[in-house]
């Protein structure tokens, strides 16, 4: 995920928003061997631009160029649109590259920073980087209040069992001693009682805060580490594709001018990931990556079709999209 005043948690939860896609003709055949008719390519593509909405098009694009030159094609991709204005994008584990609007609008015209967000998002689907859904969260914090009401457990106990014995006592020693005294005695047992009580409920609500506050800091950390693990695969991904690899640093530059870019949250803050970018693109040079990335690049374009969930594109793996025409190539009809 890419922005960075984001929660990464909220990642899983923003699927839901995924816009249908409206496609203005049938989708094209899936072909059993596409490898059988390179020609094909040049067809497929010029078919898109009149089939599929105009960012998802692009989108398509650029998705089946970095799966096939980074040998990312054995199993097929989805990507989806959501219909709001934020400069962001996101991943889930199930091969689902999303984008808001704001960052299509941000970076339109500008196909190379667009597919560095898409690389981006690609390589947190390929590292599981999968995060904790807010039911986990909750989950988790329920988890530790119980661990904390074990940890002093034996003393909360002993407050309740005095608080008993107290009321008791109190009634007793209201009988022997009578009036005002008596009163003044009950009272001074049953205060400390509730005392320990207090501060037993204290300690948990403590020790609740003080783990819940190490989570967030190990999610935190975490998110930082994997952005930047996301930031150096989508730039490997890009330059290998054919891509400018200056458009990592140019979609970096949109995520600078946005509120709290220049601090570390859930995500880095984008100076560092720009000077870390700037360092990755000396050590691994990109004319050297678009060499790796030539030869599988011969390879035909992916076919695709419309998600079984209605609501994403399917851009189908090498071995194409419908099953029965496999079956068919492997056994005859």
């Amino acid at each position: 995920m890419i922005s960075s005043n984001k929660l990464y948690l909220r990642a899983v939860s923003l699927l839901t928003c995924v816009s249908t896609l409206i496609l203005s003709a049938p989708l094209l055949p899936v072909e059993a061997k596409p490898a059988s008719r390179p020609a094909a390519g040049n067809a497929i593509y010029e078919r898109a631009k009149k089939q599929l909405p105009k960012d998802i098009y692009v989108l398509y694009r650029i998705v089946d160029r970095i799966s096939r030159a980074n040998g990312l094609d054995e199993r097929p991709w989805r990507i989806g649109v959501v219909p709001k204005y934020d400069i962001n994008a996101f991943a889930t584990d199930v091969n689902l590259v999303a984008m808001y609007t704001g960052i299509l609008d941000q970076l339109a015209g500008d196909a190379s920073a667009l597919a560095c967000v898409v690389g981006h998002e690609m390589a947190h689907s390929v590292k599981k980087h999968v995060a904790l859904s807010q039911a986990q969260q909750v989950a988790l914090v329920e988890k530790f209040r119980k661990e904390a009401e074990e940890e002093v457990n034996r003393e909360a106990n002993s407050a309740r069992s005095e608080a008993a014995a107290t009321s008791v006592a109190g009634s007793v020693l209201g009988s022997a001693v009578g009036g005002l005294i008596g009163g003044l005695g009950n009272s001074a047992l049953q205060g400390a009682s509730n005392r320990r009580l207090q501060t037993a409920e204290a300690r948990i609500q403590e020790i609740v805060k003080k783990k819940q506050a190490a989570l967030q800091q190990q999610v935190a950390e975490s998110s930082r580490t994997q952005e930047f693990e996301a930031d150096e695969l989508g730039y490997l991904y890009i330059a290998r594709a054919g891509f400018e690899p200056e458009g990592c640093l140019r979609s970096m530059e949109v995520l600078a001018r946005t509120p709290g870019a220049e601090l570390d949250s859930t995500h880095p803050a984008v100076p560092r990931r720009i000077e870390a970018l700037k360092q990755l693109m000396v050590k691994n040079p990109p004319a050297a990556l678009a060499a790796e990335g030539k030869n599988r690049l011969k390879s035909p374009p992916l076919t695709y079709d419309l998600s079984k969930d209605g609501q994403s594109l399917r851009i189908n793996s090498r071995f194409g999209g419908a099953s029965e025409s496999d079956i068919d190539r492997l056994f005859g009809q």
